[in-house]
C-alpha cells in the first residue's frame, strides 16, 4: 500500500493538460516559450505509466490523471486494470482510497510517513505540463541538451525528456523526477480534453 500511495503522489507531479490525443512523430524542437502556453490548459486527463524507484525497492503502475481547476484525481492500476488506490487532491485536502475501497482523509504529514517521502503535490500539475510551479524559486538548466529540459525546484531535480504534439499543444511525454534516492519517471501515452 505505501508504495502504490508513493507512486500515485509521483503522478501528481506528473499532472499534464488534456487537449486532444498524443501523436508521436519526429521530434519536436520544443522552446520554453512555447511551453508557457501550456499555462492555458486547466482541464485534462492523462493516461500513462509511472515507475517508481528508491534504494532498496522498485514498482510499476498505470496512471490515469483528471485534472480540473480546483482539484486532482489519481488512479493507480495494475497492468491488468485493477485499482491500487486513488488520491484526490484539492486546497480542501486529500482523500485516499485503498485497494480495500475504503475512503479516508489524510494530511500531507500521514500521506509522507506512508509514503516515506514528502511528494510534491502542488508542484506536480506544473511539471506535467512541461513548466516549474510559478509560485516558488526554480533554478533553470543553463542549456538545453539533446532535446531534455530540466530544471531544479524544490529540492526535486526535473527532467522533461520527450515531448509530443498534443492538438497545438507541445506537452511532455516523458517526465524523470528525481530527490535524494528517489527517482520517479512516468511516460505519457495519451493526453486528453
Amino acid at each position: 500500500m505505501r508504495y502504490c500511495l508513493l507512486a500515485l503522489f509521483v503522478t501528481q507531479l506528473l499532472a499534464c493538460a488534456s487537449v486532444g490525443s498524443i501523436k508521436m512523430g519526429p521530434s519536436l524542437d520544443v522552446t520554453p516559450y512555447a511551453l508557457q502556453e501550456n499555462l492555458a490548459i486547466k482541464h485534462w486527463r492523462l493516461l500513462g505509466r509511472l515507475s517508481v524507484r528508491n534504494a532498496s525497492e522498485s514498482w510499476l503502475t498505470k496512471l490515469e490523471w483528471r485534472h480540473e481547476l480546483s482539484v486532482d484525481d489519481l488512479t493507480l492500476s495494475t497492468s491488468l486494470g485493477g485499482v491500487v488506490a486513488k488520491l484526490r487532491y484539492s486546497n480542501h485536502g486529500i482523500v485516499l482510497v485503498g485497494a480495500d475501497a475504503q475512503a479516508r482523509r489524510v494530511s500531507e504529514n500521514e500521506l509522507q510517513s506512508l509514503l516515506g517521502y514528502s511528494p510534491p503535490l502542488a508542484q506536480l500539475k506544473y511539471w506535467v505540463r512541461g513548466l516549474p510551479d510559478p509560485n516558488i524559486g526554480v533554478r533553470m538548466s543553463e542549456q538545453q541538451i539533446a532535446g531534455v529540459f530540466a530544471f531544479q525546484q524544490d529540492g526535486w531535480a526535473v527532467k522533461l525528456e520527450r515531448f509530443a504534439k498534443v492538438g497545438e499543444m507541445v506537452l511532455p511525454s516523458k517526465i524523470s523526477l528525481s530527490k535524494e534516492r528517489l527517482k520517479i519517471k512516468l511516460v505519457v501515452d495519451e493526453w486528453l480534453t
